[in-house]
């Protein structure tokens, strides 16, 4: 049995490690504790390599001989490519170079789907008045980032099942007049106008920019959702009211393609520290908007994944 494995969590911004000490059933969260977490921004660093480099270095104690890596991008058990930075990775090159007896890759949010099932009630926060979907139906956890990432998740005795998605690259489609306005500002400046365009770090800054009528502002995501929660921005309030009508709109959406049942679960870099901005009465109203499948969706629970260290945690699940 293995007793532990580093694991790790890489998005656009940044790259998350940690050694995952498991016992008695590995399948369960409940017996997978992490230690030694470390976290090293991926603009530091040429390539996977070189971060996961800098994270052995800093490890003051004995390193494991097996890896997990959960990554943002398409990956198999073998191969993937981290394409916020294009870093081609190559699961048997670092067994070679940094002497592991077994790397397994897979997408992060294969990791946050196999984490949910033993979240509790103080890592998530439901935004619908209930929070139990139709039980054995699929669920589907995406997130906000640098990008959008998702995956689906079906339950199997007690196991999950997961399928990971790139729903993210899917065409943008504006529900009122402002996301229509704002999609014709962007027209002919964006190749392909995905979900993503507006539904992660830079498309916030982006719907600023809209809103704010400029084309480049000086000003970063965090910064916007730090003057909306203090309210000394009109537009940086205005820029977070739309940027959470896109992500209900879209929860909406995922719940209909990929048949969530069982509930959608929204995690990611951005989302967690805003949820106490979201109006619950205005996203459920437009998580719902979804003509004749209304009723569909109004029985699919909603919640915030708010644990940072989830993904982590569903990368050492072995399966």
């Amino acid at each position: 049995m293995i007793n532990s494995m580093i694991v790790s969590d890489i998005g656009g911004t940044n790259g998350r490690f940690a050694i995952a000490e498991l016992s008695n059933a590995p399948e369960s969260t409940e017996n997978i504790k992490l230690k030694e977490i470390g976290i090293f921004p991926c603009n530091d660093y040429n390539n996977f390599n070189e971060l996961l480099s800098a994270y052995l270095k800093s490890l003051n104690c004995d390193i494991p001989k097996i890896a997990r890596f959960a990554i943002a991008g398409e990956m198999t058990a073998d191969y993937g490519n981290l394409w916020h930075f294009n870093w081609d990775i190559n699961a048997r090159d670092i067994e070679k170079k940094f002497n592991f007896d077994q790397v397994t890759l897979l997408n992060d949010y294969e990791a946050l789907v196999r984490a949910i099932p033993g979240l509790d009630a103080g890592e998530l926060e439901t935004i619908t008045p209930f929070g139990e979907g139709l039980s054995g139906a699929p669920f589907s956890a995406f997130g906000v980032g640098s990008g959008l990432g998702a995956a689906i998740g079906i339950r199997q005795g007690t196991e999950v099942r997961t399928i990971s998605t790139e729903i993210g690259h899917m065409s943008f489609a504006p529900k009122s007049k402002a996301e229509q306005e704002l999609l014709n500002f962007f027209a002919g400046k964006v190749n392909h106008i995905s979900i993503e365009t507006f539904l992660s770090g830079p498309g916030l800054i982006r719907i600023y920019e809209f809103l704010n009528h400029k084309e480049k502002n000086n000003i970063a995501a965090h910064e916007i959702t730090k003057e909306a929660r203090n309210g000394s921005c009109e537009i940086s309030v205005k820029t977070v009211n739309l940027f959470l009508d896109i992500l209900a709109s879209v929860a909406g959406d995922i719940a209909l393609a990929q048949g969530s049942r069982g509930g959608i679960y929204i995690g990611g870099g951005i989302i967690p520290h805003i949820a106490d901005l979201i109006d619950r009465e205005r996203f459920i109203e437009l998580f719902t908007d979804k003509g004749p499948m209304n009723s569909y969706v109004k029985k699919i629970p909603v919640h915030i994944v708010m644990s940072e260290k989830a993904s982590l945690t569903g990368a050492a699940i072995v399966l």
